[in-house]
């Protein structure tokens, strides 16, 4: 029997009578996680993996418990250079990091990541496209690549078959390629610094809003945008070649007083003196510093009636610094880092003039 009579018949199977007999091979099947009969969305998966010719999966979210279970099979796969295209995104900023330069590590395997933020639109696909010589296996439905979606999560998914001509795989093939090959879909080199360490400092922002009684939505939700992220990138490698100073510039309005915050924060210094032009520019200040930081360093103002030398990160005026009386409650080497606001800098210029 031809492989065309074959679909035929598997067809007839999955939408006309299901009492006929025809191979699994070529009978389009629901797939879906059932404990009860041991059915797992992971048993499919691996077993088109195993047979196909090259595979390409889009998938919104990737979780290191998603990809363990299915790495001995693709390392197979990389011994055979049965190769592969995996596309996920940073929706939600869901994707774990460490999953990522995982699958980046197997050679047969070419990652990218669709950026959301930029195209402006939403990316929530699920889908397993595998190609074994003229013939697709394509499972699309609700899995991501994540343990409870692969195994014990109640998940609806379909596997389609289909010669390379049928209608239906040319268009899921299509729009795969056309994301693919879309310029807001980023290499690994392209993405992954940039992606780790905004995971890394959400991630750590969570952690601290929960640290409250009453979790702070405002906090929780909290994340830095892209100039934050390449700020504070750039100013790691800063340091670490040794350098001293850092200049940021940036429009107004995009978020500098919160760069400086996040990047205070996780490069880890523990005594930081912040100045500033005027009072009231020191105290916002100091609240926007309070939503990233838990109660692990302390805050105070000193100027416009506050005298709160003693915490560990001073939010001051340059006039009220500039008199001995203030200054000298300091040691030279007294903070580890110290942030000049730009109303600081005029502050500093019209003293020294």
């Amino acid at each position: 029997m031809s492989k065309i009579d074959e679909l035929r018949l598997g067809f007839e199977t999955a939408y006309i009578d299901g009492s006929v007999v025809s191979s699994n091979i070529y009978r389009p099947q629901f797939v879906s996680n059932n404990h009860k009969e041991g059915k797992k969305v992971l048993s499919s998966i691996e077993d088109e993996l195993l047979v196909c010719d090259g595979f390409q999966i889009s998938v919104a979210f990737i979780t290191m418990n998603g990809i363990t279970p299915l790495l001995q099979t693709l390392k197979e796969l990389e011994k055979r250079n049965i190769k592969g295209e995996i596309l996920t995104t940073n929706y939600l900023n869901f994707s774990e990091p460490k999953a990522l330069k995982k699958l980046n590590e197997l050679s047969n395997i070419t990652l990218k990541m669709y950026d959301v933020e930029v195209a402006n639109e939403g990316f929530h696909t699920k889908g397993y496209i595998f190609r074994k010589e003229e013939i697709y296996h394509i499972i699309i439905g609700s899995s991501n690549i994540t343990s409870a979606a692969l195994t014990d999560n109640r998940e609806w998914n379909t596997k389609l078959v289909s010669t390379v001509h049928g209608e239906t795989a040319k268009e899921i093939v299509t729009e795969f390629n056309e994301l693919w090959n879309s310029n807001y879909a980023l290499t690994f080199d392209e993405f992954y610094e940039n992606y780790n360490e905004r995971y890394k400092i959400i991630k750590h922002q969570r952690e601290v809003a929960k640290q409250e009684e009453i979790t702070s939505i405002e906090k929780y939700k909290l994340q830095p945008n892209s100039m934050q992220i390449g700020f504070i990138i750039n100013l790691k490698k800063i340091l670490e070649a040794g350098e001293d100073r850092a200049l940021l510039i940036s429009a107004t309005g995009t978020g500098k007083t919160y760069a400086s915050a996040f990047a205070m924060r996780e490069l880890g210094f523990k005594r930081v003196l912040f100045l500033v032009n005027r009072g009231q520019l020191a105290r916002q200040t100091k609240k926007s510093y309070e939503k990233v930081f838990a109660e692990s360093v302390s805050m105070g103002l000193v100027g416009a009636g506050y005298h709160e030398y003693d915490a560990d990160y001073i939010f001051a005026t340059v006039q009220t610094l500039n008199r001995d009386e203030h200054l000298l409650q300091y040691e030279k080497d007294a903070f580890d880092c110290i942030v000049l606001d730009e109303y600081a800098i005029i502050g500093l210029s019209q003293e020294a003039a």
